[in-house]
């Protein structure tokens, strides 16, 4: 039998949400490159930082032998929408949040071990709240290069539904879930034009929590918690953004 496997797509398109503010309208000659030609300045104490991220994801798979059944086509298509806003209470260090909120799509047909072949649909949305803590440690001397340590406390909410059809018995699944999640990211960020800059980070560490709360059809109620610590880490897992630094106008 011919069997074919599509990889996941995954696109990241990276907006900007913040506008850059104007030049400073002054009786002085002072220029705009003088006044930035030390990019530090943009994390000094009262800066801003705002960024954002899109994040889309498609796969299909034909033909593929799993664990407990037979795929004989699954789709999935998701996106995720994040925008992170912060300000500067101290030199280089920023307190803020990030708002998240994402959909996902998966129907396909199965075969399980009986030989039984159905089909399933699955609808599901999640939004998440995450405060954070980010130091920014320069490591060259107009601050274009900085080490990143980010620390924030991610509270995700998600709830789906899944339908199953079984030799036209339609069974159905709900499921709320809350998810906490303290870890820490680091990083790189470079200021690829004046105050904007490219950064890329990654999770090596955290404590989660999740509580899950499942309906199914002619089934009690079900409730799962569990508690873990994470170490992994996921190459595959990198957090990108362009991010826009607001630096305080002067007096």
């Amino acid at each position: 039998m011919l069997k074919r496997n599509s990889s996941n797509t995954v696109i990241s398109a990276l907006l900007l949400i913040f506008l850059i503010p104007g030049n400073k309208l002054s009786s002085q000659s002072v220029s705009s490159s003088d006044r930035f030609d030390n990019l530090s300045n943009f994390t000094k104490k009262g800066s801003w930082i705002g960024g954002g991220t899109i994040s889309l994801q498609a796969s299909n798979t034909n033909e593929k032998s799993q664990l407990i059944r037979y795929v004989q086509e699954d789709k999935v298509n998701s996106f995720a929408i994040r925008a992170d806003g912060g300000y500067a209470f101290i030199d280089n260090n920023f307190a803020g949040i990030g708002i998240l909120y994402g959909q996902s799509l998966r129907n396909g047909t199965y075969e399980n071990s009986d030989g039984d072949i159905y089909t399933e649909q699955m609808f599901g949305n999640r939004i998440s709240f995450t405060p954070f803590l980010k130091n920014l440690t320069p490591i060259d001397k107009k601050g274009r290069f900085s080490i990143i340590t980010q620390i924030e406390f991610a509270n995700q909410l998600e709830q789906g539904i899944t339908e199953t059809n079984l030799n036209e018995v339609i069974t159905r699944k709900q499921t709320s879930k809350y998810t906490g999640f303290l870890g820490i990211r680091p990083g790189i960020g470079v200021f690829v034009i004046k105050n904007v800059a490219f950064e890329t980070t990654l999770n090596v560490a955290g404590i989660r929590y999740t509580t899950e709360k499942t309906l199914l059809t002619d089934q009690p109620v079900s409730n799962t918690r569990t508690t873990s610590i994470d170490l992994k880490i996921d190459l595959l897992q990198l957090n990108l953004g362009i991010f826009v630094y607001i630096n305080p106008v002067e007096k």
